[in-house]
């Protein structure tokens, strides 16, 4: 049997000559990797001023740099479920939905290539201390179709061909050292999703015209509609009277759990705009996080996320977030606290975690949420989409 390159059904590495996925238990067959269409987004990294690093440290000291860089990028990409990476010399080469097709490859890419920068940060330090040397990446996205497949006789291994590959390139090469350049087509996939600075005109190799390029910042803790103009909703008369009584009980203080099931593409998205909407106009804290799919096998990381945004954390620092939760349950036990700040993500690294039982600790800290929430003089809404993702 010919060893393939990875699993089409999880995206894992096989064992050599194996036949079936140890991952997934998918059957494996060479055949599968026959070129097809895939729309992916691809990433390029790549070490600013790598030929004078090399000329300062040597080629051994360069291999360990570059070793320790590939290794975590590498580890960073898959875990937001990139397949096929490639070590490039002085960068890598990554692309997220190919072979497996991702519905949110282009926002995977972007919190990988921020993930990327921030390794990257932590081990220009240690580079700083021991060569004296400042080390930076610059990173490009590019989303589109592609051809993925083997290469010649399988030699070369899994590979994605076509325009967009290259364009991903030329995004890194305008890119700012220490930052990440997205392509139009990314940036729309993204819009909602993520921080982007304004629209810069780029000149990148190949184009006879500048072409739109925007900054990545961050990314957004809630989805937003960015551009978006919205027509009349027709055909939901019946639901949304249904929701709209629903809600008014709740401002009278008789609360309900609502959710919208459908097919892709029925309108589930914009219902819950809706829902949004009549909760502004009648004044009431409208608190929203979505499940994501890199993230289905995080424990409580939706919850983490609703309890952010309800606390009112979502932007701040950490210390900042933590006197804002204090300030929020002030009378809540020190322990309890530290555990909470665990969840939310904003411990104090300085600070010892008390040693609690697994259970003791999800009824403690479901006391503390419960306690908070009952305390509020104020109806609200509470929004999760994308729960299909949830852990």
């Amino acid at each position: 049997m010919t060893t393939v390159a990875v699993c089409r059904t999880c995206g894992a590495e096989p064992l050599e000559d194996a036949q079936f996925c140890h991952s997934c238990g998918s059957r494996l067959d060479s055949a599968d990797t026959h070129p097809e269409y895939k729309q992916v987004t691809v990433l390029f990294a790549d070490v600013v001023h790598s030929m004078d690093i090399a000329a300062a440290v040597g080629a051994e000291r360069l291999r360990e740099i570059m070793t320790e860089l590939a290794n975590r990028a590498a580890e960073v990409v898959q875990r937001y479920g990139a397949a096929v990476a490639q070590f490039t010399g002085d960068g890598i080469m990554a692309v997220f939905g190919a072979p497996v097709a991702l519905e949110d490859h282009a926002v995977r890419a972007c919190r990988a290539a921020l993930g990327i920068q921030d390794e990257t940060v932590r081990l220009a330090g240690d580079v700083k201390e021991h060569d004296g040397l400042d080390l930076q990446l610059r990173v490009g996205l590019n989303s589109g179709e592609v051809v993925a497949g083997e290469i010649g006789s399988g030699a070369f291994g899994y590979a994605a061909i076509g325009e967009q590959v290259g364009l991903a390139q030329r995004m890194e090469s305008v890119a700012p050292a220490g930052g990440v350049m997205l392509s139009e087509s990314t940036a729309r996939l993204v819009g909602g999703r993520a921080v982007l600075g304004e629209t810069e005109m780029v000149r990148i190799k190949g184009a006879d015209a500048p072409v739109a390029a925007h900054r990545l910042l961050g990314m957004s803790e809630e989805h937003r509609d960015v551009g978006r103009t919205e027509l009349n909703l027709v055909g939901r008369q019946w639901e949304m009277a249904a929701i709209e009584s629903l809600l008014d009980r709740a401002i009278d203080g008789s609360g309900a759990v609502v959710g919208v099931v459908g097919s892709p593409g029925i309108g589930k998205s914009r219902t819950v705009r809706e829902v949004t909407a009549m909760a502004a106009v009648r004044g009431v804290d409208v608190f929203v996080a979505f499940c994501e799919s890199h993230a289905s096998d995080v424990p409580f990381y939706v919850v983490a996320r609703l309890l952010r945004a309800a606390f009112g954390v979502g932007d701040l620092e950490a210390a900042a977030a933590r006197a804002q939760v204090r300030a929020r349950v002030p009378n809540a036990d020190p322990e309890d606290l530290l555990l909470f700040d665990d969840l939310l993500g904003i411990a104090d690294p300085e600070v010892k975690l008390p040693k609690i039982d697994p259970d003791a600790r999800r009824r403690r800290l479901t006391a503390l949420v419960n306690a908070a929430s009952l305390a509020r003089q104020t109806p609200a809404v509470y929004v999760v989409e994308d729960v299909h993702w949830i852990d």
